[in-house]
């Protein structure tokens, strides 16, 4: 999996490259046949980047999906956010312009998910991983369009991450960036995630991190719905 993301990030970066002479190009429009074939070639070889990007793109899906039934475990990629922008364009007859404006509106909507977003947490340790799962598909019932929001840890937040991937519920994960905060990194890790305004956390007994996101939480006027388990 990790090979064929690491391909799918390098055609992408690829055609990227080239999103700069689509504009200059663009720009350099004077009627000529010469400078509309100039803009025809670049355009032509940005969309093959960016077909053979999405075939990858498909194939690693395909083997994520192979690897979370295999292992229980869903996959992460070693970097960055696991989103699939393929089928967003469908047109093969696209223009330079209308090309360029496609490619940077998928990029953008694929890592913001519309939905109501749902923050949960909680320790590593947990006496019935059945009390998760029905405390989400509660809250998915009422928000049916809910977005999982959680800090990518064991324990409870494993479990919910594997009900979203298995409910095909996106998630949002607010990792800790050790290497830039430090023993710190975990309470601005909360602080990023309630930057992102959820409509409310379930909250599982955990340690003093999880409750530092409680405290802030309230603070912040966001319902809060703690669980014993």
């Amino acid at each position: 999996v990790n090979m064929l993301d690491s391909q799918t990030n390098r055609l992408d970066r690829a055609a990227d490259k080239l999103l700069p002479d689509l504009r200059d190009l663009q720009r350099a429009q004077d009627g000529t046949e010469i400078k509309s074939r100039e803009l025809e070639l670049v355009t032509d070889r940005s969309q093959n980047l960016t077909h053979r990007r999405d075939a990858f793109e498909k194939m690693r899906d395909e083997a994520a999906d192979a690897y979370r039934e295999t292992t229980g475990s869903m996959w992460r990629p070693r970097r960055g956010s696991h989103t699939s922008q393929t089928g967003k364009l469908t047109s093969a007859a696209i223009d330079a312009r209308d090309y360029m404006r496609a490619r940077k509106d998928r990029e953008t909507m694929a890592h913001l998910p519309n939905g109501t977003l749902v923050a949960i947490a909680g320790g590593k340790d947990i006496a019935d991983p059945a009390a998760v799962i029905a405390r989400l598909d509660k809250a998915r019932a009422k928000y049916p369009d809910m977005v999982l929001v959680h800090g990518g840890g064991p324990g409870v937040e494993k479990i919910a991450a594997r009900w979203a991937e298995k409910n095909g519920v996106q998630q949002i994960v607010c990792k800790p960036d050790w290497d830039r905060h430090g023993r710190a990194a975990p309470f601005r890790r909360n602080d990023d995630l309630l930057n992102l305004l959820p409509k409310g956390v379930i909250a599982f007994p955990g340690s003093g991190i999880t409750e530092n996101l409680v405290d802030k939480a309230r603070q912040l006027g966001i319902p809060v719905q703690r669980v014993a388990a």
